[in-house]
């Protein structure tokens, strides 16, 4: 806020352009960097996990939004700070488990606040959340599934608790990686219903999946040592 960089971006389109431009050119110099090995690789690694941040940070200031859908674009570029395989595995699953605390703990809330004790919760977060639907345009198809699920707090009940399981279910992960597909599979699942529904863009956290399925690979040491001595050669 000191540097005035917010006035900036309100008064002058060019600089909204530029961050734009930026926010979308910084990963795939670093993709192009990482694919050609490139010495360049760490600093751009940090500096679009900075600049994600310094992006999300004014985007959701200024406009409706929440800082939590650049999570991913600020934390991915991360794991390509150091060219080792040793570093990127373990910088993998610590983003792994970065993410299932963040997914996890949505549970643990809802059984915190009571909303998971109470059958009318989703209807009364669908009427919240598309209450200008149901107003202005009730004879929508759309308007009439949530008009349905609403009506009936069975099946809303049934949906939350669901959400609420497949929430709960990542804490597996924790444990072991057996089972991470089918958290891929889940997770995939949990953004496209809660898209159609509520509306809310999950689509942004997808990076995190590539975390869980390379968690299959193990690392072998014995092999980057080997890797090690014929660069040597």
């Amino acid at each position: 806020m000191l540097t005035g960089l917010q006035q900036q971006l309100v008064k002058h389109q060019w600089v909204r352009v530029l961050m734009d431009v930026l926010y979308l050119f910084l990963p795939c110099l670093l993709v192009f960097a990482c694919f050609r090995k490139n010495k360049l690789q760490s600093f751009l690694a940090v500096t679009t996990s900075v600049f994600s941040m310094l992006y999300g940070y004014f985007f959701t200031m200024m406009c409706f939004g929440s800082i939590e859908g650049f999570i991913a674009w600020m934390l991915i570029p991360l794991l390509f700070i150091s060219r080792s395989a040793k570093t990127f595995y373990y910088l993998m699953h610590g983003l792994r488990i970065l993410f299932i605390l963040f997914f996890f703990s949505a549970a643990l809330w809802k059984i915190r606040l009571g909303g998971i004790f109470n059958p009318d919760q989703f209807s009364g977060v669908l009427v919240y959340q598309h209450a200008n639907l149901l107003a202005e345009h009730p004879q929508g198809w759309f308007a009439g599934i949530i008009s349905f699920i609403i009506n009936h707090p069975g099946w809303s009940y049934s949906l939350y608790l669901i959400a609420f399981l497949l929430e709960f279910a990542f804490a597996i992960g924790l444990f072991t990686s057996r089972y991470d597909r089918y958290l891929i599979l889940l997770f995939c699942a949990f953004v496209i219903a809660d898209y159609f529904l509520m509306e809310i863009v999950y689509f942004f956290w997808l990076p995190f999946m590539g975390c869980f399925y390379f968690s299959r690979f193990q690392y072998d040491p014995e092999v980057e040592m080997l890797k090690a001595q014929n660069m040597s050669l």
